[in-house]
């Protein structure tokens, strides 16, 4: 629900009710990744990590926090996921690899422009190994105006998490842990 000021743009969001909007078109797997989630059935999980997961922005002028009601974990897995089966990814099979994505920021800072933000930390898990691949990815977006619009809003934040979902799906490696050939230890977030 968002309030009525928020509704006609001029007041502050008390609760942001999240929405898949602006992004022209899916994000585009690399051959090789589009042949790695074509061979291999994935399971997707997504764990919200942000110090307040209700938070999703904040007006730059007067430190006002945007906030949601939803489970941004959950919706952030349902977009993924979308994103991902776009791009070829098996997700409703027996899975061979698992994606755990820890969602590390998911916000937007409205001052002269609407910036935001999604860092995810992506591990790729080859069967029950407890040890995997990970690697952090992180996507912006900018988006002209001072309006304090839930529209604007989801904008951003659904640009960001595409075009963080983008780097991912053109990612070598990812395309290789996918098919166990990359190396499965490293420093975290390398």
């Amino acid at each position: 629900m968002i309030s009525a000021a928020a509704a006609c743009g001029s007041g502050q969001i008390s609760n942001l009710t999240l929405r898949w909007q602006g992004v022209s078109e899916p994000p585009r797997a690399n051959p090789n990744v589009q042949q790695a989630l074509a061979a291999v059935p994935v399971a997707l999980a997504v764990r919200d990590m942000r110090k307040d997961p209700t938070a999703v922005g904040v007006f730059e002028d007067d430190g006002f926090v945007v906030r949601t009601s939803m489970n941004v974990g959950q919706y952030t897995a349902s977009k993924m996921g979308d994103m991902l089966r776009a791009a070829g990814a098996r997700l409703t099979e027996q899975p061979v690899a698992g994606i755990e994505t820890d969602l590390v920021e998911y916000t937007v800072v409205e001052g002269g422009m609407f910036k935001g933000t999604v860092r995810l930390q992506v591990t790729v898990k080859q069967g029950a190994s407890p040890s995997g691949w990970s690697k952090l990815y992180e996507g912006t977006s900018s988006r002209w105006g001072r309006s304090h619009s839930p529209e604007n809003f989801n904008e951003a934040l659904s640009n960001a998490l595409a075009e963080a979902t983008q780097k991912l799906l053109n990612d070598e490696e990812f395309a290789r842990a996918l098919v166990g050939e990359a190396p499965m230890s490293g420093p975290p977030g390398s």
